[in-house]
């Protein structure tokens, strides 16, 4: 398998072509006086899973580069960090490399120390609509020393090597593209900047560390707006390339912002959607350099075939790792088909970026020490009952019978899933099935009982007599409102709108009008107004907030923005529903105070579902029980599968 050879990169042999890429998670591994542990540790369990290459989230190189959540190193601090990150990481075999960026004119200033404005090329208005100042020709010779320092401090201290970060619109990527860098001096030259930094860091870390580039294989940007295009970008990677001072050419796609929702693509994006480019990019080059493909590729299967095609050299499987740290592991011992693959929710990964990563289904990423310190073998086993077998109930009963519990679910409905299983009919979203199937296969390999239909009550409880119940009853959507109505519109649930029930009853959902009260402005809200729109119904949308999804991460919300008005959905923010009278829902407007009355054909509530927690005190009375997912408060799978994993290993 091709995946699994070696290959070289400069100076050094990677043992496989397995790449994480640089990602944001746990950016405070930055700053002065944190001990960088839980990010070492995140890192290290990709190592010991047997990843080839892990490049390291972005590091500012520079004070006016900070932003929000982002801080800028201090020499000795890192030092020390780095000498601990490459050991813990080299002893199992993984080469490190740091990649290094500067901002330039992106993001607001404000968190910055000093408050110090932002620097660009030619003073530009940032995307968040802060003016810039124009960097002039000592303080462009100062940032790439800041690059040339940094890129020391990292191969000082262990480091195999640095990437310069020239994607996403940051500074390196500014220094080409016209919609940034108007300048008459040298640094307004075509390349200029990006060859003197080249050139400065490599002589900065000498020949036996290696040095790669980062690139937008698309910059998403039209050339009458200033942008490059894929052609453009291709000459430019070959220029680059062309210096000798790269060891490897990386890419990803757009220019920051929104194009983080088609660069990271969710599960609306099909698999290796930009492997094309990257196929471009290394024709580009003639095979010069090895070239890391990305963009969405979740299987080994999917990585082979981009190997053997000859669109690339090594593979970025970045949220496919953050999925499962095992992947390479599991692949060497044959064990291919219990890869928990990515889901593609995008909802604990980048849309978390500013916060700490997590995994829609792998509640250990983040938690390595903390899980690690709790996954210790029981040392008297108990018969434990867990009620639901829901998200969280799936997953406490794996994490119970992993370590040696004696484990029973009891689901009272004839599949596993849950409420999470209405995504089979919502199209693309269906992929996060995934996620319920892999615990399914992993339930069925572990010995334990599994009881379909079975509605457990006291009577259960007391005939069972178990040692321990985790109860992941869940919760059910319900259809209540808190504006007066005459019923004279029917008023549905969100599930039942998923499905296009009322009362029990199947309707059809074509060709009528739905409004869309979104109190919760969440993902579940959201794939029902997308859901409803899809399949044909004119719906309208009205929400208290600010705009729509406010709870809904970056990637997802970009992207229902700019479909859901293609699909006809009205979206009618800082609004709400007054009353149902006489066959119309009457709405305000809280910011104009403008009223108005339509007629719809049903109102579908946003209401937050209901706790199923009644049993809770009566199980409490025969055995220690704890509470996990909807049943504790109603959010989302995430929640629920993180819970039921800290009950299963807390027992």
């Amino acid at each position: 398998m091709k995946l699994l050879s070696p290959i070289r990169l400069g100076s050094i042999e990677v043992k496989n072509r397995v790449v994480s890429t640089a990602h944001a998670a746990y950016t405070n591994f930055w700053e002065a006086g944190n001990s960088g542990e839980r990010y070492m540790a995140y890192q290290e369990r990709r190592a010991q899973g047997g990843t080839g290459l892990i490049i390291m989230t972005a590091m500012h190189v520079h004070p006016t580069s900070q932003i929000l959540g982002h801080f800028i190193y201090e020499p000795d601090d890192m030092a020390r960090k780095y000498q601990q990150m490459s050991t813990r990481l080299h002893r199992h075999g993984a080469r490190l490399i740091q990649q290094l960026f500067h901002f330039g004119a992106q993001e607001k200033s404000d968190p910055r120390d000093d408050w110090a404005p932002i620097w660009g090329f030619s003073g530009t208005t940032t995307l968040h609509g802060e003016p810039t100042h124009a960097m002039t020709s000592d303080e462009v010779e100062e940032v790439i020393e800041a690059f040339a320092k940094a890129a020391v401090v990292c191969t000082e201290n262990g480091v195999d090597g640095v990437e310069l970060h020239g994607t996403h619109g940051y500074l390196i990527q500014q220094s080409f593209s016209p919609f940034a860098n108007q300048r008459t001096d040298k640094w307004g030259e075509d390349l200029y900047f990006a060859k003197t930094l080249a050139e400065r860091v490599r002589a900065a870390i000498g020949p036996g560390k290696v040095l790669g580039l980062r690139i937008s294989a698309d910059d998403f940007i039209s050339p009458e707006d200033g942008g490059l295009g894929h052609a453009r970008l291709c000459h430019i990677a070959a220029q680059l390339i062309g210096t000798g001072c790269f060891d490897y050419l990386n890419h990803s796609e757009g220019t920051g912002g929104a194009h983080y929702a088609r660069a990271v693509g969710s599960y609306r994006h099909k698999f290796g959607e930009w492997l094309p480019l990257t196929r471009g990019l290394r024709e580009a080059i003639k095979g010069a350099v090895p070239v890391i493909g990305v963009g969405k590729i979740p299987t080994p299967d999917l990585a082979e075939r981009a190997l053997e095609a000859g669109d690339c050299d090594l593979i970025g499987m970045t949220r496919a790792q953050i999925a499962d740290p095992d992947l390479v592991k599991k692949l060497r011992q044959g064990k291919g088909s219990r890869i928990r693959t990515c889901t593609g929710s995008n909802q604990g990964c980048i849309d978390r970026a500013r916060y700490p990563i997590t995994c829609i289904h792998n509640p250990e990423v983040g938690e390595e020490n903390r899980f690690k310190a709790l996954d210790v073998p029981v040392a008297k086993a108990k018969k434990v009952l867990v009620v639901g077998g829901g998200p969280a109930g799936m997953k406490a009963a794996e994490i119970a019978a992993r370590r040696g519990h004696h484990v029973t679910l009891a689901e009272a409905g004839t599949r596993l899933g849950g409420r999470l299983t209405l995504v089979e009919a919502m199209g693309d979203a269906a992929n996060l099935l995934t996620s319920i199937n892999w615990v399914e296969q992993e339930l069925s390999l572990l010995k334990m009982d599994i009881r379909m239909q079975t509605a457990v009550d006291e009577a259960f409880v007391r005939s069972f007599a178990p040692d321990a119940i985790i109860m992941a009853t869940g919760a059910v959507s319900t259809s209540s409102i808190t504006a007066p109505t005459d019923e004279s519109i029917p008023v549905i649930s969100g599930d039942d709108a998923a499905q296009g029930l009322y009362k029990g009853h199947k309707f059809e959902l074509a060709n009528v009008k739905a409004l869309v009260i979104d109190i919760r402005a969440n993902y579940e809200t959201a794939l029902v107004i997308d859901s409803l729109a899809r399949r044909g119904s004119a719906v309208t949308v009205v929400t208290p907030h600010l705009h729509f999804g406010v709870n809904v991460g970056h990637t997802h919300r970009v992207e229902y923005l700019q479909s859901l008005p293609r699909l006809g959905v009205e979206l009618l923010a800082t609004t709400i529903l007054e009353r149902i009278s006489e066959g119309r829902a009457h709405i305000r407007n809280t910011v104009t105070q403008r009223t108005s009355a339509e007629a719809f054909d049903f109102v579908v509530a946003g209401s937050s579902p209901k706790p199923k927690d009644e049993l809770f005190e009566i199980f409490s009375r025969y055995a220690p029980t704890k509470m996990a997912g909807d049943v504790v408060a109603p959010r989302s799978a995430l929640e629920a599968f993180r819970e039921g994993d800290r009950c299963g290993r807390t027992i």
